[in-house]
């Protein structure tokens, strides 16, 4: 018994208040998405739906730790951007959600996505390491 205190103190100070993933300020390790990827068949229900509607793009939606593990800190932007998304159109193998400054492109069959965020005059970026996901 006097050894549970001391790890169970220790347990707590190491998973005590570092919320930093949780608020974008640091990028999770990239085996977070390719180590066990989420349940992405929830996706199917948010077609026809806009981001803003169906939590698509939440903190909590299926492909959430992907896009954080990929975006990093340019994941709460790319989360505002996409708020005035059309509807999640399916589009064959693919998933697609446009916005002005803002978009992504889903293929659940292969837990793959691409993402792209307006900056300045161009865009940045991001694909699922490995996968050809298209651009749109």
């Amino acid at each position: 018994m006097r050894f549970i205190l001391p790890l169970l103190a220790l347990g707590t100070a190491a998973c005590g208040g570092d919320d930093k993933v949780a608020a974008n300020e640091a990028m999770p390790s990239l085996t977070t998405m390719t180590e066990q990827p989420g349940d992405w068949s929830a996706l199917a229900g948010m077609v026809g739906r806009r981001p803003a509607e169906s939590g698509l793009v939440d903190n909590n939606s299926p492909i959430s730790v992907d896009l954080n593990a990929r975006l990093g800190r340019d994941a709460a932007a790319f989360r505002n951007a996409m708020m005035p998304a059309g509807p999640l159109e399916r589009q064959g193998d693919l998933m697609i959600a446009r916005a002005p400054d803002a978009w992504l492109v889903i293929q659940p069959g292969e837990h793959a996505f691409r993402a792209a965020l307006r900056k300045g005059s161009g865009w940045q970026e991001w694909q699922t390491p490995g996968a050809s996901v298209p651009a749109i």
